[in-house]
């Protein structure tokens, strides 16, 4: 078999004739592939090994080119599937919020394109389109069919906005108790190699949002994925490892990734989380003095925009409460439920100040 480069630029006049090669069977598509120079207006018909398989439109008289896909990628040629005007109205629908009217046109539209995903590396509209019909399905909450078009989705080559988008559905299901479900789109995202800097961004916000829903596991198995490639998010995921495997009961995995961590200048990046996190595991040993030196010096270099910070504050009233120093264990509980009283800390600290002052309003 012979392969067409994109620079043959010929495209439509030189077909062979495809006798039986092993071409992956998939839907015949319309597909502007688009040259810098150029646009070629032809039916796609599938895919064989690193080449996709096109012929001309009207009467199929069995002709055949075949480009490959990474001479595609390289000339940053585009590929463009083409839709009636009824798929841009539905699209148009659905940025109204009107799904289910939406979906049928869109579900038509990107059906035929799910066997073509691995396409995703190269520039056009199909991840736009299979990424729409992904957003009606959420919208009607139809969430097998939704987890189907996710998990195939191929994540390491697809633009980064794909991983996004699962992510996204990942949290919707936990809402709607869609445990099952939740745990295939998860495993798709763990089992994602090669991330990119863009990626890891994406993966940290995901790792983040778990983590602030008490889903330490999730958000544990982000983290660690994060941690071992080098970047700027490696530090502070090590941290963030370390938290939730505190918070999930493990004995020596946070000490052991505190310890691998490199020397930390005060008042680093995440310095005052490292300190958050010992005073915490000194606090479990009761080991209370270490415990309130670690979250004493972790207060001082902390930063109120520190997502840590509020469970910080009321780390250090719980140590000042334990050494009988009520004034300041209030006065610290009470900075707790004054500056983020939308925390889960604040209802912690309310509770702690109804201990300190059983006939007292905490106001």
């Amino acid at each position: 078999m012979k392969l067409l480069t994109a620079s043959s630029r010929i495209i439509l006049l030189n077909f062979c004739f495809f006798v039986g090669f092993d071409v992956l069977r998939a839907a015949e598509v319309n597909v502007q592939v688009k040259y810098p120079s150029q646009s070629n207006d032809l039916i796609l018909t599938g895919i064989i090994d690193d080449a996709i398989v096109l012929r001309p439109r009207g009467r199929d008289n069995g002709g055949r080119a075949y480009l490959s896909i990474s001479e595609l990628e390289r000339q940053r040629v585009v590929l463009n599937f083409l839709f009636s005007q009824a798929y841009y109205t539905a699209v148009e629908d659905l940025e109204k919020g009107q799904f289910a009217s939406a979906l049928p046109v869109i579900e038509q539209a990107a059906t035929p394109l799910m066997d073509y995903l691995s396409l995703s590396v190269l520039p056009g509209n199909l991840l736009p389109t299979v990424l729409s019909y992904l957003d009606a399905l959420r919208g009607v909450k139809r969430w097998d069919a939704a987890v189907t078009v996710a998990t195939r989705i191929p994540l390491a080559i697809a633009p980064p906005l794909a991983l996004d988008y699962v992510g996204e559905l990942a949290l919707d299901l936990h809402a709607a108790g869609e445990i099952a479900a939740l745990e295939r789109v998860h495993a798709h995202i763990i089992n994602t190699r090669e991330l990119s800097v863009d990626r890891l961004e994406i993966t940290m916000d995901l790792a983040d949002q778990w983590r602030e829903r008490g889903e330490f596991l999730r958000a544990f198995q982000l983290y660690r994925k994060i941690q071992i490639i080098e970047g700027p998010q490696q530090i502070l995921a090590r941290l963030w490892v370390a938290y939730c495997s505190f918070y999930l009961g493990h004995d020596l995995v946070p000490e052991v990734f505190l310890e691998v961590l490199p020397e930390m200048e005060a008042g680093g990046n995440g310095f005052s989380l490292r300190e958050l996190i010992k005073a915490r595991l000194r606090l479990r040993e009761e080991a209370y003095d270490a415990a309130l030196r670690s979250a004493a010096e972790g207060k001082i270099y902390a930063n109120a925009t520190d997502p840590w910070y509020p469970e910080l504050l009321y780390t250090v009233g719980r140590l000042y409460q334990q050494r009988g120093m009520n004034d300041a264990a209030r006065a610290a509980y009470r900075e707790v439920t004054i500056l983020f009283a939308e925390s889960p800390w604040a209802t912690e600290s309310s509770k702690a100040l109804e201990s300190l002052n059983p006939d007292v309003s905490t106001l």
